[in-house]
């Protein structure tokens, strides 16, 4: 799936896409398939990715690695600037942009998954100050904004790396997985609105039942109805406060085919009805 931002710039003009905009804290999990730098301006926010919880401070900066699962959770109203690099063109990145090695490294979870960087820590102004100037020319895109973005983006990765906040782990074995569970979290993502099947994963990936269910488990902490459920509750509550369409309409637009079990699913995930969801 995409990061879904708040007053998103649309993306650059060029061989990879560079978008920045407001992250939404919500509750809710997600998973991308970008690179995201956030920085949090104000508010109290926790970082939750598998068993970790990292309450994060006023002015951190902290990384998320493609394709992992995570959580925000806290202040509703937490200002969380984000700029994202979208992985979804490896070929032109390592062409242009980023090293061979670290983009399969970030790609194939080769590397720590994310990272929260503090002010006093080393780096940190630097990554403050490319942060700035990327979203800067995003927004206005004056003439060559796109040079600007390229050597921001250079030092934000530089800086992650060289100061080992972002390691890369040689691992052939946990390549293989990473790329089993890229396989089928894709084909999830495209098609979890169709009351998408363990058995049809499996078949249209040339995966096993056991080996998929083996994945979710041992790399995100879940199993495969849960990351599914997520997908389908999160698009959910996505539609309830983007459109007025009925809460029936909604339910099987996410994949439900069951009015009281989307009811259900909705208010345990939640904590409120999708009635009352909408109106808050």
């Amino acid at each position: 799936m995409g990061l879904e931002l708040k007053k998103a710039t649309s993306a650059s003009n060029s061989a990879f896409r560079v978008v920045c905009g407001k992250m939404p804290v919500t509750g809710n999990q997600n998973i991308h398939h970008e690179a995201v730098f956030f920085r949090l301006k104000s508010g109290a926010v926790n970082l939750e990715i598998g068993n970790s919880v990292t309450p994060l401070r006023k002015n951190d900066i902290f990384f998320v690695a493609p394709n992992n699962m995570y959580r925000l959770t806290g202040d509703n109203d937490a200002e969380i600037n984000a700029v994202s690099l979208d992985f979804t063109n490896p070929t032109a990145l390592t062409q242009d942009y980023i090293p061979q090695s670290i983009m399969r490294a970030l790609i194939n979870g080769h590397c720590t998954h994310h990272a929260v960087i503090h002010e006093e820590d080393e780096g940190f102004t630097t990554m403050n100050e490319c942060m700035k100037v990327v979203r800067k020319a995003e927004v206005e895109k004056g003439e060559f904004f796109q040079l600007q973005v390229y050597a921001k983006m250079y030092e934000l990765f530089y800086e992650l790396f060289a100061n080992n906040y972002i390691n890369i782990i040689d691992a052939e074995t946990k390549s293989k997985k990473y790329r089993a569970l890229m396989r089928v979290t894709g084909y999830i993502d495209d098609h979890y609105c169709d009351g998408v099947s363990l058995e049809e994963v499996a078949n249209a990936t040339g995966i096993s039942r056991y080996y998929v269910s083996h994945l979710f488990k041992e790399m995100m902490n879940t199993t495969f109805v849960g990351y599914v459920n997520e997908l389908r509750l999160n698009r959910a509550g996505m539609l309830l406060v983007t459109t007025d369409l009925p809460i029936i309409e909604i339910s099987s637009m996410s994949g439900f085919n069951n009015l009281s079990n989307f009811n259900r699913a909705f208010k345990m995930n939640f904590g409120k009805t999708p009635s009352a969801y909408r109106k808050g």
